[in-house]
């Protein structure tokens, strides 16, 4: 009688089984006549170093958009996602991420990664435990320089999600690029000098993994928080690909992001290629400047990003192949 029981049950599990499989198969796998999506950005939030709550939109990447047959059905396309180039962008001086809407789509049309923060004092980012476990705001208005260089751990923790997302195969970490709006892009041009200047470990990677830089706006300095020192790091004088946009009617915006073109430019050599050039200039005949330049509607800058991050990094990307950087301790 046990033995019947047990006969039975043996039974019933295979027919549980099979009907499990087929319906895996109906139901848990997109079929060929699934159309493929790209998901909508996700709000996330992630935790600097020194304890800040730094909110996030994210943006999967690895959707390649292209013109279907139809003219208003677009045709999606999945790319591996080793090949991947994740993205950080950081708003300007009183700016929050959705600043960024317009061009973090656009990205993401192209296949790439996107993070974009609330940079500390700024959009949901305003608030932070003090040592007695006390909520407190963050008074932008009092922000100095030693605060404001709080904001490269923003940066810090938004690539550390990106290594999650390298080890996990799901971006390419050696691709990394960073664009930054005014106040914005001084905190991208000193992160790229920290990521570069890391000591490196005799078996482990660490940093050297932002290839380029879009600097929109770019400013000297705000607050006493300077990209000058920045500016003199070896690598960022003569190695990273960098564009710059100003809007060239603001006779004092243009004044700043020519100067900086100006010391970057001596430092260069000649590139091999004059249509590939790792050092571009743009200046359109606007007073608009920052994120308020990029979502102008007349002006194709979107797209001429776009476009720069294909010609430096897509196209190189066998220059940069994928690694796993897990740490040695299983860390990232």
């Amino acid at each position: 009688m046990t033995g019947l029981c047990y006969r039975n049950v043996g039974r019933n599990l295979l027919v549980f089984m099979g009907c499990t499989c087929i319906a895996s198969i109906c139901f848990g796998q997109r079929g060929p006549e699934e159309e493929l999506k790209i998901p909508g950005p996700e709000t996330l939030t992630v935790m600097a170093s020194d304890g800040v709550p730094i909110r996030c939109s994210y943006y999967a990447g690895g959707f390649v958009q292209t013109p279907g047959e139809k003219k208003d059905k677009p045709k999606i396309e999945k790319k591996p996602g080793k090949e991947v180039v994740p993205v950080i962008l950081l708003h300007g001086w009183e700016g929050r991420r959705r600043d960024f809407d317009e061009l973090a789509s656009t990205l993401q049309t192209r296949g790439h990664a996107v993070i974009v923060p609330d940079l500390r004092g700024h959009g949901d980012s305003t608030t932070y435990q003090d040592a007695n476990g006390l909520l407190k705001e963050i008074d932008r208005d009092r922000m100095r320089s030693t605060d404001m260089a709080g904001m490269l751990l923003d940066v810090e923790v938004a690539k550390k999600f990106f290594l999650e997302k390298n080890n996990a195969g799901e971006v390419n970490i050696e691709l990394l690029c960073v664009i930054g709006a005014d106040v914005g892009a001084i905190v991208a041009v000193n992160w790229a000098a920290f990521d570069w200047a890391r000591r490196q470990l005799p078996a482990f990677k660490q940093g050297q993994d932002v290839k380029a830089l879009v600097l929109v706006s770019p400013q000297e300095s705000h607050k006493g928080f300077s990209l000058t020192k920045a500016l003199n790091y070896p690598v960022v004088q003569k190695s990273l690909s960098i564009m710059l946009i100003v809007g060239e009617e603001d006779r004092t915006a243009s004044r700043e992001a020519k100067s900086i073109h100006a010391r970057l430019e001596r430092m260069r050599d000649e590139p091999a290629d004059p249509k590939d050039p790792d050092l571009v200039y743009l200046k359109p005949n606007t007073t608009l400047q920052g994120t308020q330049l990029i979502k102008f509607p007349s002006l194709p800058l979107r797209n001429t990003i776009a476009n720069f991050i294909e010609q430096r990094l897509v196209r190189k990307a066998g220059d940069f192949p994928w690694t796993d950087r897990t740490g040695p301790f299983g860390d990232n």
